[in-house]
């Protein structure tokens, strides 16, 4: 099987991959620090890099043709949940105490060409996210939603439930028994599987139906790389004050390979061929991947 190259930076360690290379010769750096959750909007109006501060208080923009980065909010704790949709707008989520001493949740648009920030979820107690879906962004609720049906094909979790949706048409599954948790679902772009974190157990692959297919091991933050690869930054317990390696693995767990050796890498995303992930002070950095053979 033929040998393709990592390179990643002459700091970083050379590895031999048949499945996986590193093309950009450098680890851009797009922020200095305190920017963590990162994610990456390539498209038109312009290219965006979507940041955290590191306890979640301020979710930040900052366009890549070198503009000044915007606040699109600091209140209510927005860093967790922001969301582009494929316009390049993005869905939040913010949280407020109540009266009743309760915490509410309302869903938010922003449009950074504009500054407009429209609420589309009325304030509502109990979880609400915003998920990415095969054609859109929903906010999803415990009690109401917004634009599910659209979103097209997604899912989340919530405590010991593992939800997919299709055109507003929710399933819950339980993929793994004896779980209290899931965490970080994601379907494949190709729309036949789901990855995500098993609380105390680790990783896994089932498919639209719940079945298991594969188990990974202990990783966090999972996401796709094309359908048949997955990254996902290693499980070292406090990843804030010991550091982390990211990973990119085969679906079927045969081949796993580190991609980023630096010991602070952390909160890998991917968008298409392009990996972004922040580092212990919050430097985002971001490398391109080439795939052989994937979708």
């Amino acid at each position: 099987m033929k040998k393709l190259l990592f390179v990643i930076t002459a700091l970083l360690a050379v590895a031999a991959s048949a499945q996986v290379t590193v093309v950009d010769s450098s680890q851009m750096a797009l922020t200095d620090s305190d920017a963590f959750f990162p994610q990456l909007y390539l498209g038109s109006p312009r290219s965006m890099l979507m940041y955290s501060s590191y306890e979640a208080a301020r979710l930040m923009l900052k366009p890549l043709d070198g503009t000044s980065a915007q606040v699109v909010s600091d209140n209510g704790f927005p860093g967790f949940s922001g969301r582009f949709t494929p316009d390049g707008k993005v869905c939040y989520v913010t949280m407020q105490r109540g009266d009743n001493n309760l915490i509410y949740r309302t869903g938010h648009l922003y449009d950074p060409a504009t500054g407009r920030d429209k609420v589309v979820l009325k304030p509502q107690h109990g979880a609400v996210k915003a998920i990415v879906g095969s054609k859109g962004v929903a906010i999803v609720g415990e009690k109401k939603s917004w634009n599910l049906k659209k979103a097209g094909l997604l899912c989340w979790t919530q405590g010991p439930n593992l939800y997919v949706a299709r055109n507003g048409k929710v399933r819950t599954l339980h993929p793994v028994d004896g779980v209290t948790g899931y965490l970080w679902s994601s379907i494949s772009p190709d729309g036949t599987k789901i990855a995500f974190v098993a609380a105390g157990k680790g990783l896994y692959v089932c498919d639209l139906n719940g079945k298991v297919l594969y188990e990974l091991g202990l990783f966090l933050m999972p996401c796709w790389l094309g359908s048949n690869h997955i990254v996902a930054m290693s499980n070292s317990g406090n990843v804030r004050l010991t550091g982390s390696h990211i990973y990119v693995m085969t679906v079927d767990g045969k081949r796993t390979d580190v991609l980023v050796e630096d010991a602070q890498s952390i909160q890998p995303m991917t968008i298409g061929n392009t990996v972004v992930y922040t580092t212990r002070e919050g430097q985002v950095r971001w490398l391109k991947v080439k795939l052989e053979n994937d979708k």
